[in-house]
């Protein structure tokens, strides 16, 4: 028997028995994200000095999808419990930039679609530092596994809106409690490294902030201000997610 058939039977051998090793590891990750938003929008004006809802005012909605490949990193510890299975502790970093271009959407409260003037132009870019739970049982040297965790997210988020002489132009940050679920296989390549692909939901929370209207002719508004429109945000992501896992 020659050496090379030595060799390829003990790497055989040592997959199909599914020696993937416990204990801490890293795991550096590339993720399909898909970001899902659905935004509300009502408009407010100036009555008797105060921001309020008017009769007929203006309801806006809409909704988009922004896709995008963005990189994970991974660390944690798996304890391996033979027949009772893997259970592991496992944090994880990630950001993704969601930028969508709106350009004649959205429905106000009569069912009418804006003009076709209108140009929006909408960013919520995520970053998540996240604590997940993580149970596998291993089948002939392959382990499927279920995951599921909670995070903290920071959405940055940028608002812009031209439609003819109106326009507004608003930033800011929101802090949200975030909760994923997702479920995956482990292949193992050595006895220190394996490929891993799962599938992942997390729910990133809501934004919540108020955009100033404002017209190219400030005289006879409020400092400027024509009318105020408060958003509501809701961000949800579904990720397919790839990376390789070493222990230590």
């Amino acid at each position: 028997m020659t050496m090379k058939k030595v060799l390829c039977g003990s790497v055989f051998a040592l997959v199909a028995t599914g020696a993937m090793a416990d204990g801490f590891y890293i795991s550096p990750k590339v993720a399909y994200s898909i970001t899902e938003v659905k935004e509300s929008r009502v408009e407010h004006a100036a009555i008797d000095g105060a921001w309020s809802v008017f009769d007929d005012n203006k309801h806006e909605s809409w909704q988009d999808k922004n896709r995008e490949f963005a990189p994970r990193f991974t660390v944690g510890y798996d304890l391996d419990m033979g027949r009772a299975g893997v259970f592991g502790i496992e944090a994880g970093y990630g950001a993704v930039d969601n930028m969508f271009n709106i350009v004649g959407t959205g429905m106000d409260e009569a069912g009418n679609s804006p003009n076709d003037s209108d140009a929006r132009r909408t960013s919520y870019d995520e970053q998540t530092i996240s604590l997940n739970a993580k149970y596998g049982y291993k089948v002939r040297g392959i382990m499927p596994f279920v995951t599921a965790g909670l995070g903290y997210t920071t959405i940055d988020y940028t608002n812009e809106f031209r439609s003819g002489t109106y326009w507004w132009n608003t930033s800011g940050s929101e802090h949200n409690m975030s909760w994923n679920i997702g479920v995956g296989i482990e292949v193992p390549v050595t006895e220190k490294v394996s490929f891993n692909l799962a599938y992942m939901y997390t729910d990133l929370g809501n934004v919540k902030y108020s955009n100033s209207m404002f017209h190219n002719d400030a005289k006879n508004t409020r400092e400027g201000v024509e009318r105020v429109f408060k958003s509501d945000v809701d961000l949800d992501k579904h990720e397919v997610v790839a990376g390789v896992k070493f222990v230590f």
